[in-house]
């Protein structure tokens, strides 16, 4: 990770990818310290991990019942 800029952060992901965070200027004091007040945090998992599982199968509500659900 590099600060070129006092307002913008560039890195380059694991596989190559280049991504830029800009700040827009602010009055916030909780970002007066523009990039400085941000630090690099270690990925806590990489991928997507296990598919969920899917959603049972069940018929579909008659329309008036499924209207009872919005109060109509």
């Amino acid at each position: 990770m590099q600060a070129n800029d006092p307002i913008k952060l560039e890195a380059t992901l694991a596989d190559g990818r280049r991504m830029t965070l800009s700040l827009p200027p602010t009055d916030a004091q909780w970002a007066a310290d523009g990039i400085k007040g941000l630090r690099p945090v270690a990925p806590t998992h990489t991928g997507r991990g296990e598919e969920p599982p899917a959603l049972p199968e069940e018929p579909a509500l008659p329309l008036h019942v499924a209207l009872l659900g919005l109060g109509a």
